[in-house]
């Protein structure tokens, strides 16, 4: 799972999409003269999805809140989370302001953040919305910060440790005492089994998830052994 399926499995909607335009993000967004990706020279390398104005909006990933988050950001509201084990930044633009987490504070995956909003900083008319921009790990002057983006496809859930959720194999899995292909088995469940886990090891190869009692796993870097809902 990446964390544009993991919002829209939260209830998100996707309004703009990078992976539609060509190339990559040139969105060269124009209403009423006014072009809303002038800075960036037309280009737009986020997303933007909607559920409703004041929704909830959950961190994608763990990390650590950095530089860049403030109520008067470049995106009007902002938030930056960073995760140097992952590699990657992200931002969280138009929020509802009065944010409620501070720079240098942990966030968890899936903690609630901050409220869907249309702050900004253009001084021009703003349909409620969450923008999400995904970035390689690192301080970034303001232009970069502000234009550069990455496919969210390429980030994979299961490579944060704090990833939490519920896991359906498709196959018979074996559920084991420790993270580990040598670990004793404890129970083995049928596919389409729903398995709760908070947290996610990798060992041996898999990456393990951490159920109540025992781990189970869910694939290797190059296969999922089911799906994450």
């Amino acid at each position: 799972m990446n964390p544009i399926e993991y919002l829209k499995k939260c209830g998100f909607k996707i309004t703009s999409d990078p992976h539609l335009m060509r190339p990559f993000g040139y969105r060269n967004y124009t209403v009423n003269g006014f072009n809303y990706d002038s800075y960036c020279g037309g280009y737009h390398r986020a997303y933007d999805l909607v559920k409703y104005d004041g929704a909830d909006i959950p961190a994608v990933i763990s990390g650590v809140v950095v530089r860049g988050t403030s109520n008067y950001g470049n995106f009007g509201a902002t938030i930056v989370i960073a995760n140097e084990a992952l590699g990657i930044q992200v931002i969280y633009g138009h929020l509802k302001r009065n944010l409620t987490v501070n720079i240098g504070e942990r966030v968890k995956f899936d903690q609630t953040i901050a409220r869907q909003g249309n702050t900004n900083n253009l001084n021009a008319p703003m349909a409620s919305h969450l923008h999400i921009q995904f970035q390689p790990y690192g301080y970034l002057r303001e232009k970069e910060f502000v234009c550069n983006g990455i496919s969210a496809k390429q980030i994979d859930l299961r490579k944060d440790k704090h990833f939490s959720g519920v896991f359906i194999p498709r196959f018979n899995m074996n559920i084991r005492k420790t993270s580990s292909l040598n670990g004793k088995i404890l129970k083995v469940v049928k596919p389409n089994s729903q398995l709760s886990f908070n947290g996610v090891v990798f060992k041996d190869g898999h990456y393990w998830l951490k159920l109540k009692e025992g781990y189970v796993s869910s694939g290797t870097k190059s296969e999922q052994y089911g799906r994450f809902n």
